[in-house]
This record gives C-alpha cells, structure tokens and sequence, in this order.
C-alpha cells in the first residue's frame, strides 16, 4: 500500500518538473501557470508540515521564480521522500489532526491525504497544460501512463 503512494509521489514530482519544463521558457507570458504551479507546491509544504507537525516554510501560494521553484520542488519533494521512508503500510490508516488554512480542526488518515496531492497536483497541472494552449504553446505530456511507459517513474 506504502509502495503504491511512494510511486505516485514519485509521478508527482516527475510531472511538476515536466510541467515547470514548458512553463520556465515562457513564465514571463504565463503568469497563471507560474502560479498554479507555485499552489502546488504550497499544498505539498503544507501537507508536509501537517503530517510531521511542523510548521510550514511559507504559505499556500508563494511566489517563487522557475528556479527557485524547482529547488523548493526539490527540496519539498526529498522531505516526503524522507518522511515516507519512516512510514510502514500500518501507518496508512493513522490519522492526522490539523488545521485547514481556515483555522478549522480537521482529521484525516494518513493514507487519504497521501492521495489528495498527486491528484491535486494534476488538477492544477491540467490548469496550466490549458493555459500554455490557449497561449499557443504545445502543452507537456503529463500523464502517468506515459511516466510508467517512459521509465520516469518506478
């Protein structure tokens, strides 16, 4: 089960360095798409903070340019990986006590939130593959299928 959302983590971090790829050329034409991929990595500092019960480095939409936002990919991207390494399949289920950027109390297995952030990450990378389109820009292939076909991914 831990293999399973190690991998996908694994696509997730292939995919936003595919997507910031075809955004870095043209970020000064798609400030949309710098944004949305900057949320992305928020939520994932975010996420991250929340299951170790640390405080977050920055919010949930920095402002970073295409380099630093791939280091703090980067950098965001080593912290779950260290993070995952100490977890088991049992831990899946374990839940996690937070607050949402509201302030308001939540709950959440460990495991639903595992999930949440590379199917957010894709929502958001849906947004920018749109939005390098509408801007006549041929928009990365970020699917998993091609990552597992290609080798990208584990």
């Amino acid at each position: 089960m831990l293999a399973y959302h190690r991998r996908m983590f694994a696509f997730d971090h292939w995919a936003n360095n595919v997507s910031l790829d075809a955004v870095e050329p043209v970020a000064q034409k798609a400030p949309a798409s710098m944004a949305w991929l900057n949320h992305i990595l928020g939520a994932k500092c975010i996420w991250l903070a929340r299951v170790t019960g640390t405080p977050p480095p920055f919010g949930v939409n920095p402002a970073f340019s295409p380099s630093e936002l791939r280091a703090q990919f980067a950098q965001v991207h080593e912290g779950w990986t260290r993070f995952l390494g100490t977890q088991s399949d049992q831990d899946v289920v374990r839940v996690i006590d937070y607050l949402n950027l509201k302030g308001d109390p939540f709950s959440s297995p460990l495991g639903d939130i595992l999930a949440h952030l590379p199917v957010h990450g894709q929502h958001h990378r849906g947004q920018v593959n749109a939005d390098l389109r509408a801007g006549g820009i041929a928009p990365p292939v970020i699917d998993f299928i091609h990552a597992s076909r290609t080798g990208a991914i584990g």
